[in-house]
């Protein structure tokens, strides 16, 4: 069985929200970012990635668990990258038996990160999101609600940054896009829009964007875990730093990159647009599968 968590103090008591389902499973919540860091089914494996050396002090984003990136993904925009919701202290809006829900408005976000490397003001919309996190039996739930409480239509793109952990990379593999046309960052324009050929594998360097399908499997002999993402998060990004780049984060122990891989539920093609009033909805659930040594 996976030992606890430990968290610094900078993390905890009042910053982290403990989640426990009836089952037995277990999640860990931070508020700075509203982040799950941490999430055990009944079997009491550690399901979520997260950094020894992951900073606490709200100087650079929890390198591990589920970051939530809003209102924009990566450096696509004049804000910091992944935006600034991973950034900001969340507040907790609602808790019971294995759920909770976390809020994050305007005025909860300091005002640097409105702005972009000038120090112009580049996000000035009125906006309420909302992230529950449900324990249920064999899996883990999150949901981000968008809300524009504002009198004028905004957009953004999103993506939920799922840390997975993993024991053996290299006997990994990634199911559910044979045969798709994905978005290779690591390969830049040679080609750029490949088709992936059979099951994902990681070793080197791995940053693309493939079409959501309908389901993702992580494949390991001895762990399975399906990853199912909303209609409304039309794309996945698969990320791990591989050895060089992973030697490069500061936030990463030695060897790493080794540990996990992220599956991000996204939708960040194209933007989302949300009138005065609306609401967007996007979420990701991973589920606990029977694997080979079962």
């Amino acid at each position: 069985m996976t030992q606890p968590t430990a968290f610094p103090a900078a993390a905890s008591p009042t910053g982290i929200v403990h989640l426990q389902a009836e089952d037995g499973s277990q999640a860990i919540v931070s508020l700075l970012g509203g982040q799950v860091v941490s999430w055990h089914a009944a079997d009491g494996r550690e399901r979520l990635y997260l950094s020894p050396r992951a900073l606490w002090d709200g100087s650079a984003s929890i390198r591990g668990g589920i970051p939530v990136c809003w209102p924009q993904f990566n450096r696509r925009g004049p804000l910091a990258k992944h935006g600034f919701a991973r950034m900001c202290r969340w507040r907790v809006a609602a808790q019971g038996t294995g759920t909770a829900r976390l809020v994050l408005t305007q005025e909860d976000v300091t005002a640097h990160w409105l702005c972009n490397d000038a120090g112009e003001v580049v996000w000035n919309h009125p906006f309420r999101l909302e992230l529950d996190v449900v324990l249920q039996p064999g899996a883990l739930s999150v949901t981000l609600s968008v809300h524009n409480t504002g009198s004028a239509s905004w957009a953004f793109t999103t993506a939920l940054h799922s840390y997975l952990a993993v024991q053996d990379l290299a006997a990994l593999r990634l199911q559910g896009a044979d045969g798709v046309r994905y978005w290779d960052a690591v390969a830049g324009a040679d080609p750029a829009h490949p088709v992936q050929q059979g099951d994902i594998v990681f070793g080197q360097e791995v940053d693309r964007v493939y079409p959501a399908p309908a389901a993702w499997r992580l494949q390991e002999p001895a762990a399975v875990l399906d990853i199912h993402q909303s209609p409304s998060m039309t794309e996945s990004v698969v990320w791990n730093p591989g050895p060089t780049l992973g030697a490069a984060l500061a936030d990463l122990p030695p060897h790493g990159y080794a540990q996990f891989v992220c599956v991000e539920a996204a939708h960040i093609d194209d933007e989302i647009t949300v009138p005065p009033g609306g609401c967007w909805q996007g979420g990701q659930v991973l589920s606990v599968a029977p694997s080979e040594e079962a």
